[in-house]
């Protein structure tokens, strides 16, 4: 069983508290940027944030740094922990009164960006450079850089070191590439035993892992056009059909199974794919599994791959107190506050340094790091989670033949392009 060291934040920087004042700032590097002016009172005030939790170590932690800050700062905060998160968020914009701070994933940041509902603070609150260039690119629209990131979490690969061990299969055996994948899931596979090689979620956000792992693409570096039924891909998704018809390779619902950690858990599953989120289930639901993670192999193509799932620190741009708010996602965003978020409830920190330093301490977390400067973040188009789940609804198919991966991608592509050019 992987465990999580606590680290310590000594030898980080002590997150100081910045003067809070207002000022004129570019909202991206777009020349053609308006100039945002951070304005309101600085001390005395309330600010709300509003975000979705995990469980109660998450929600400990980000009160307990809204606290340290309101101390710092001379202010309070006001930590609104939504049990329908993009419900209420949603209805707070709707009625004119959202919350100062919050929560934002890279697939809501086009929709809320396009409503004017964003702050382009970014640039003021920390340095581009100082984060993984994946997350900077999730939070960047029409050339503004909206919102620090947060954290983010990577997909990687599960191995049930037991049952590795009792196939024979050694370090050297580690699948870098789809070849090795299919050897060591053949291996794995007990169809007596009801044991499945791999298991992995039925969603584009499983599957479009293979996607990138064979060089392949959700959209063309320049953002103008979706790529989902490009060669790369067509020949991944065919690869994730020839192993499940294979038998070695299932989805969740074959193994009546919530999500892949949970077959992977129940020892259904020899191998999973899925994030670091799965590290706080092993432990507290499977403390008897012993496992490792392992980066996602490459495949054909050479390229390594893998995709990433974030959240940022959002500001409304209807805030009174933008000056004020600013300062306290400099706080959030802070090497020693995030290394807190991380120890705390395992989230990776967004800043490289400071992800590296965590990975270091938790070699547990490693693999999930690993990923971070190749991943391909969700797309943000609006509209597009209708699109994906008309995708998401076939993908189960592919074991039994009744879903073709060509008619997949090509209507995916088609629904998704036309997102584009309504």
């Amino acid at each position: 069983m992987k465990k999580r060291k606590s680290v310590g934040i000594v030898a980080l920087t002590t997150a100081l508290l910045v003067p809070l004042v207002g000022g004129t700032i570019a909202s991206a590097s777009s020349s053609h940027s308006s100039p945002i002016t951070l304005s309101g009172k600085t001390k005395g005030i309330t600010l709300n944030l509003m975000f979705g939790s995990s469980g109660t170590a998450e929600t400990k932690s980000v009160n307990a740094a809204a606290a340290a800050w309101g101390k710092l700062s001379g202010n309070k905060v006001n930590v609104i922990n939504a049990s329908n998160f993009t419900q209420q968020l949603a209805e707070g914009f709707a009625g004119g009164s959202p919350p100062d701070v919050f929560y934002l994933s890279s697939s809501q940041l086009e929709t809320f960006a396009k409503q004017n509902d964003l702050l382009g603070y970014a640039s003021r609150a920390a340095s581009a450079s100082a984060f993984y260039p994946a997350l900077v690119k999730a939070y960047t629209y029409n050339k503004t850089w909206y919102c620090v990131p947060k954290d983010f979490s990577n997909l990687a690969l599960e191995i049930n070191t037991t049952m590795w061990n009792a196939a024979g299969l050694t370090k050297a055996d580690i699948p870098t590439t789809w070849a090795k994948l299919l050897s060591d899931a053949k291996k794995l596979t007990n169809k007596s035993a009801g044991v499945v090689g791999l298991d992995i979620g039925n969603t584009l956000d499983r599957v479009g892992a293979f996607f990138a792992e064979n060089g392949g693409s959700y959209m063309n570096k320049a953002g103008t056009k979706f790529t989902f039924n490009s060669a790369n891909n067509v020949a991944a998704l065919k690869y994730v059909q020839s192993l499940a018809k294979q038998g070695v390779l299932a989805f969740p619902p074959q193994q009546s199974s919530g999500w892949a950690g949970e077959a992977f858990g129940l020892g259904k599953a020899a191998m999973a794919t899925e994030g670091n989120w799965i590290i706080g289930s092993m432990t507290s639901t499977y403390p008897k599994i012993s496992w490792e993670a392992v980066p996602l192999p490459a495949g054909p193509t050479g390229i390594k791959g893998t995709l990433t799932f974030t959240n940022c620190w959002g500001i409304a741009a209807q805030t009174k107190y933008s000056a004020a708010a600013v300062n306290f996602v400099k706080y959030l965003s802070s090497s020693a506050q995030e290394m807190r978020f991380a120890d705390a409830f395992g989230v990776l920190p967004a800043r490289i340094t400071t992800s590296e330093a965590y990975a270091k301490a938790n070699p547990s977390v490693s693999a999930f790091v690993q990923g971070a400067k190749y991943a391909t973040s969700q797309v943000g188009t609006v509209g597009f989670p209708t699109v994906q789940a008309a995708f998401d609804s076939q993908v189960a198919g592919l074991a039994t033949g009744s879903s073709n991966p060509v008619t997949m991608l090509n209507n995916l592509q088609s629904n998704a392009q036309a997102l584009l050019h309504p």
